[in-house]
C-alpha cells in the first residue's frame, strides 16, 4: 500500500477548504481545474502553481485577460513563491503556505532520493524569450503580461499535447523533456514543428535549443514531479548561451542530429566550444 504524501504546500482561502499543492496546481474557472474559482472575471485556464525542487514552487499566469497578482503586483513572468505570499485572482483572495523544511526532513528526502535515483535518456528542450528586457521596454505594462503569458500557455499545451513534460519555469523560459525511446521520435518532432510555428507569430519572439542524453531521474516522483540532474541537463542550459551568441533561433547538439537525422532537417552551425566542458562540439541549426 502506498504511503498518503505529507502536504508540504497548500493554498488558503477564507470560508474554503485547503488545497494541497502536490507536482502542478492548476487554477481557472473550468471545472478541471485542482483549484477552481467561479468568476467572470476568471479565464478557463487562468494560471499554475508549478513544484519544482524539492521545497521550489511558481506562479505562472497563462495569458490571462485580467491578470494574476502576488503581493498587489501583477506577475508578467513566471515567479517563484514563498510561504505566505498573497495570491489574487478575479475577486479571489488567497494565501500561498508551505512548511519549512527541518533538517530531519532534509536527511529523509536525501535517503528517498538516494534509492529512487534512475539514469534515463532523454530528449531534453530548452526554449527562452528573446530580448524579454527589450520586450518589457517596448509593450504597456497591461500588454507585457498577456503576451508572455499567453506564449507560456502555448507551449505548455504544445510540451505536454505531444508527450512531454515541463521539468522548470525560468522566468523568461521554461526546460521540458521527453522519454528518448524510438517511439517518442514522432511526438517530439510534432511538438518542434508546433514550437516553430509559434516562432513564426514572433508574439514574443524565443529561441529552442535541443539536446539528447542520459539524465538522472528520482527523488522527487513522491513528491509529485520528477527531478533531472546531471552533466546532460548542464550541457543544454549552456547550449542556450551559445545559441544566443550565435543569434540562432534554433540549435540542436550532435547527438540530437545523429538520432533524428533526416526527420528533421538541419544545417551545419559548426564546432564552438561550451563553458564548462572539454573541448569543441558539433552543432546544428534547424
Amino acid at each position: 500500500m502506498n504511503e498518503p504524501r505529507e502536504v508540504r504546500a497548500w493554498i488558503e482561502q477564507a470560508g474554503a477548504p485547503i488545497v494541497p499543492v502536490q507536482g502542478s496546481c492548476s487554477i481557472g474557472r473550468a471545472t478541471n481545474n485542482q483549484l477552481v474559482l467561479r468568476d467572470d472575471k476568471v479565464s478557463r485556464k487562468h494560471a499554475v502553481i508549478h513544484r519544482q525542487g524539492e521545497n521550489e514552487y511558481w506562479l505562472v499566469d497563462l495569458g490571462s485577460s485580467n491578470g494574476t497578482y502576488l503581493n498587489g503586483r501583477r506577475v508578467a513572468q513566471p515567479v517563484p513563491l514563498s510561504d505566505g505570499a498573497a495570491i489574487q485572482i478575479g475577486s479571489a483572495l488567497m494565501k500561498f503556505c508551505q512548511k519549512a523544511t527541518d533538517t530531519a526532513l532534509s536527511g529523509e528526502l536525501a535517503d528517498r532520493t538516494l534509492m529512487d535515483i534512475r539514469s534515463a535518456n532523454c530528449w531534453l528542450l530548452l526554449a527562452d524569450i528573446e530580448g524579454s528586457t527589450e520586450l518589457g521596454r517596448a509593450v504597456t505594462a497591461e500588454q507585457l503580461p498577456v503576451i508572455t503569458g499567453r506564449w507560456f500557455s502555448n507551449c505548455k499545451q504544445v510540451i505536454e499535447g505531444n508527450g512531454g513534460s515541463i521539468n522548470k519555469y525560468l522566468g523568461d523560459g521554461f526546460f521540458a523533456y521527453w522519454p528518448a525511446g524510438e517511439a517518442d521520435r514522432g511526438p517530439l518532432l510534432k511538438a518542434l514543428t508546433e514550437l516553430k510555428q509559434l516562432q513564426t507569430a514572433a508574439q514574443p519572439p524565443f529561441r529552442i535549443v535541443l539536446h539528447c542524453g542520459q539524465v538522472f531521474m528520482g527523488g522527487a516522483p513522491s513528491m509529485g514531479e520528477e527531478s533531472l540532474s546531471g552533466p546532460e541537463v548542464n550541457f543544454i542550459f549552456r547550449m542556450e548561451k551559445l545559441a544566443a551568441s550565435l543569434q540562432r533561433r534554433c540549435l540542436m547538439s550532435a547527438a540530437s542530429r545523429d538520432i533524428l537525422g533526416s526527420h528533421l532537417p538541419a544545417e551545419p552551425e559548426g564546432e564552438h566550444a561550451v563553458a564548462g566542458f572539454v573541448g569543441t562540439f558539433e552543432f546544428f541549426a534547424f
